[in-house]
């Protein structure tokens, strides 16, 4: 008989303790996407892609050609068409640019300029990034004969028409 009012004794104290509120406990609050700082944009002859708080944009640019004077190469105009418009990149996407930009060693490339000099013809490219606190800009000027671009360079080119081939399907 003893034990029984042990027992009710026992059993009130844990419906208590279980009935009694816990204190708010504040819970951290997720970090932002991953890649949201990320401010990437490259221009080429013909295309130009930004990709900046996590949304891609692509601008393909068209140049127009006076056909009554076919000896001229220099275009007579030239016009652009919005492609891609601000698509959101998902988290796996983010993840994947960030680790590139990392791996590639872009943003510790020696100089800001590689290829012919600035005052020959050739084809202009050039990539800004900012992430991770740093920022670099290298413009490259293709023109036969005078070297491939920097390999960071190069592996940044083919990741970004990866991500945008990507988007865009």
């Amino acid at each position: 008989m003893k034990k029984l009012p042990v027992l009710a004794i026992l059993i009130f104290f844990c419906i208590q303790i279980n009935a009694q509120p816990l204190a708010f406990q504040s819970l951290h609050a997720p970090a932002a996407r991953p890649g949201m700082d990320i401010l990437l944009h490259y221009t080429t002859p013909r295309d130009e892609v930004i990709i900046q708080e996590g949304k891609l944009t692509h601008i393909s640019k068209k140049y127009h050609y006076d056909e009554s004077r076919p000896y001229i190469a220099t275009p007579a105009g030239a016009s652009q068409q919005l492609v891609a418009d601000g698509i959101p990149l998902n988290g796996h996407q983010l993840n994947a640019l960030k680790e590139m930009i990392s791996s590639s060693d872009f943003l510790y490339l020696p100089e800001d300029s590689y290829g012919a000099p600035d005052s020959r013809p050739g084809y202009e490219y050039n990539l800004r990034i900012k992430a991770d606190g740093r920022e670099k800009s290298v413009a490259y000027h293709s023109q036969p004969g005078r070297g491939n671009a920097p390999a960071p360079f190069e592996r940044m080119q083919e990741y970004i028409w990866k991500l945008v081939t990507e988007v865009e399907r």
